[in-house]
């Protein structure tokens, strides 16, 4: 997949999952960060005198990119924290 259509097809996935985080299959990065996760939201503009709504105006797309050895030593020190 080249990296244009990946950073579209995170854009999208981000913006059909609505006030949620959209987190990616893990997958080789192009920068050379090893195998990653990516985690994506949509950013809407809203109004300060009431709650999000679905229809509100897309302002963008936040994401970052977690390598998989992050989540991998994440889970080993839980797992130690939990068997103190």
């Amino acid at each position: 997949m080249s990296d244009r259509l990946l950073i579209y097809s995170r854009y999208y996935a981000a913006l059909r999952h609505s006030g949620f985080l959209s987190l990616t299959t893990p997958y080789l990065d192009a920068t050379g960060a090893g195998v990653v996760i990516t985690a994506a939201r949509a950013l809407y503009r809203g109004e300060p005198s009431r709650i999000h709504q679905t229809n509100d105006e897309v302002v963008g797309v936040i994401g970052a990119d977690f390598p998989l050895t992050y989540f991998y030593r994440y889970n080993i020190e839980i797992n130690l924290l939990i068997h103190l």
